[in-house]
């Protein structure tokens, strides 16, 4: 699931965009998540609380600016991982955006092909820093932060994807996915991957999970899991 948030005091500018985010989306055939506020305080608020992938925040927001909002997400809340595009009516902010490292900067009446392409851009870096699963089940595409996944499990030729709210199912295979995962993930069974910065504590022959799952290390696999562990530094 994509998660895209809009932040704007004016209600048509934010009906606007999310009408172009859900068209983006039905074009490109992945599921998606919009979420809206008015205000500077009930975004900071629900941040606080949630994840995003990607925000479009007006900077000319009537009590905190759009600015004060970037600032907090970077420096107090140390969200770096979404990608934050700043729209206004002005374009003489260039210098005052340079430390919060938006994506891009819009200039109303923002039109579909630049929120199109700020979609594609958002995506494309975070599959590049290895930030977001993307999948493909019954015809649709869908997302998942890699932070939040617990393990994958395999069940003959399907996947399950677990976090700790809740199982994906996907056709693949281990031996396939591997390859693509970051480096905090480990194979430990012919049919289990772990993320370890999810694993609770490890013995010579199981490991026990973040939600409170306990899977197996086979023995083929336990030489070179403890080198990945050690080699990770897990527990520092």
């Amino acid at each position: 699931m994509y998660r895209v948030g809009i932040c704007d005091d004016e209600k048509n500018t934010c009906t606007a965009i999310e009408k172009m985010v859900c068209e983006y989306a039905k074009q490109n055939t992945f599921t998606l998540e919009t979420f809206i506020w008015h205000t500077g305080e009930a975004l900071c608020e629900a941040l606080a609380k949630t994840t995003l992938d990607l925000l479009f925040l007006d900077i000319e927001l009537i009590t905190t600016s759009g600015i004060a909002v970037g600032r907090y997400i970077r420096n107090e809340l140390e969200y770096h991982e979404m990608g934050i595009v700043y729209i206004s009516a002005k374009s003489s902010y260039a210098m005052e955006l340079f430390k919060i490292r938006p994506l891009d900067f819009l200039i109303k009446p923002v039109k579909y092909e630049d929120v199109a392409q700020m979609i594609a851009s958002a995506r494309m870096l975070a599959r590049r820093n290895k930030l977001i699963f993307e999948y493909r089940t019954k015809g649709n595409y869908g997302t998942i932060p890699y932070k939040d996944i617990v393990c994958f499990i395999s069940d003959n030729k399907k996947i399950n994807v677990m976090t700790s709210a809740s199982a994906i199912v996907f056709n693949g295979r281990l031996r396939d996915l591997l390859p693509q995962l970051p480096d905090n993930f480990i194979q430990i069974h012919q049919s289990y991957i772990i993320n370890l910065d999810h694993m609770l504590s490890c013995k010579y022959d199981s490991v026990k999970m973040s939600d409170g799952t306990q899977l197996g290390i086979s023995q083929p696999y336990r030489k070179e899991v403890r080198r990945q562990i050690a080699e990770f530094n897990w527990g520092e």
